[in-house]
């Protein structure tokens, strides 16, 4: 058995609101003056789908702002993140390379942040004496 779901062709009042997405004020201020309706019935209104459809392409159309592609907007750099408490006349303090593949390297980078020379360093892995 298809299990295809048809939607119906005339929306009540009450749908057709919320079918294209809006607020009933907005609907009733923006679409309903724009569109056809029709009696359902003793007390009931109708909007055709369709109609409602062809308002809402005209709508999009007319109100949609263009937008560059994001391959056209150059990318901007993203900016340096302030150390939190430090003044203005203090000089930022070197940052270690994340990526640094070496111990030389990196305790070299140490030493120019504490100021301290790392040759003077005990290994990590020394045995204490017993």
């Amino acid at each position: 058995m298809n299990n295809t779901v048809i939607p119906p062709r005339i929306l009540r009042a009450n749908q057709a609101h919320g079918y294209l997405g809006m607020c009933r004020d907005e609907f009733n201020k923006t679409v309903r003056p724009n569109v056809r309706e029709f009696p359902i019935g003793k007390q009931g209104v109708g909007f055709d789908r369709l109609e409602l459809d062809a308002w809402a392409d005209a709508y999009i159309a007319t109100n949609s702002v263009d937008k560059q592609q994001r391959s056209d907007t150059p990318l901007l750099p993203k900016p340096e993140k302030r150390l939190m408490g430090r003044s203005g006349s203090q000089a930022p303090a070197a940052k270690p390379d994340p990526h640094a593949n070496s111990k030389e390297e990196f305790e070299r980078v140490v030493a120019m942040v504490t100021g301290k020379s790392g040759k003077h360093r005990a290994p990590h892995h020394t045995e204490q004496p017993e």
